[in-house]
């Protein structure tokens, strides 16, 4: 068990979190503006600012003092001078100094799910299957080296990995999805084996009605995973955002979770 040090949201923290367009990361990015101190600075990440602007237009009604920068971003897009100059031109912009925050955070929550009308053995193009690895994987690497690196000398450093079951659980037809969510979370345990005063959360947040659940329902080749999705709706096991965003906030703010290991949403606090 990791020692506790349960001052992770009463610190000023330059945040980012990727995928806010819907669903899940619109809700966490919801939650730590609710929870962390008004003077932090809120970065939201997403291919479309369409779905950011509606959300930062009722976070200013709601929390009129909080800061916030949206920016069109695809992590799925390997184009290294956007990797290397995104938070310098987000810092230049703003003018804000990193020594000027007392921690960072990074949510990774950006992710595709794969083509999932296919079995796993007629999965060849070449195209699809780069395009999930980058946005799923490699961006995200190369996202979160970036971050680590500009905010190097700020002492408190959290990193919240959005896993899933399905990177401890084999499903049939999301043989890529599961694949890219084991090997994030494995690299995370890397990382925090390397650098322990890193502070990593992977969070699994269970079955969440999102876009991303109900296309796997409907179009999933495998009538068994389509059922029980279904059945789960059906018996009211499929959580709201802001639900499964909830209980991530109450897991950050006791903050007794072993650094990088797999906490699901059903685990006790």
């Amino acid at each position: 068990m990791a020692n506790s040090v349960p001052d992770i949201l009463e610190k000023k923290s330059f945040v980012v979190v990727t995928g806010v367009g819907r669903g899940l990361g619109r809700s966490i990015a919801s939650k730590l503006v609710a929870k962390l101190p008004t003077a932090s600075f809120f970065v939201f990440l997403s291919p479309s600012n369409t779905g950011q602007e509606s959300l930062v237009s009722e976070l200013s009604m709601s929390h009129p003092d909080v800061r916030i920068r949206t920016r069109a971003f695809d992590q799925g897009e390997m184009d290294q001078t956007v990797f290397d100059h995104i938070f310098v031109d987000i810092l230049k912009t703003d003018n804000l100094e990193v020594r000027g925050f007392e921690q960072v955070i990074i949510v990774h929550n950006c992710a595709l799910v794969g083509d999932v009308t296919k079995w796993t053995w007629d999965l060849t193009d070449v195209t699809s299957l780069v395009r999930l690895f980058n946005v799923n994987v490699v961006g995200m690497i190369l996202l979160n080296s970036t971050f680590l690196n500009m905010f190097s000398e700020v002492k408190s450093r959290v990193v919240i990995n959005v896993t899933s079951g399905n990177a401890i659980r084999p499903y049939k037809t999301m043989s890529t999805y599961c694949t890219a969510k084991a090997a994030r979370d494995m690299y995370f345990r890397v990382l925090s084996s390397e650098d322990p005063s890193i502070r990593v959360l992977s969070y699994s947040p269970g079955h969440v009605d999102t876009k991303m659940l109900t296309y796997v329902r409907d179009n999933t080749i495998d009538k068994d995973l389509s059922n029980r999705i279904k059945a789960a709706y059906t018996d009211g096991r499929v959580l709201s955002c802001d639900a499964s965003a909830e209980k991530m906030i109450a897991i950050l703010e006791k903050n007794t979770f072993e650094n990088a290991s797999y906490v699901a949403y059903t685990d006790p606090l």
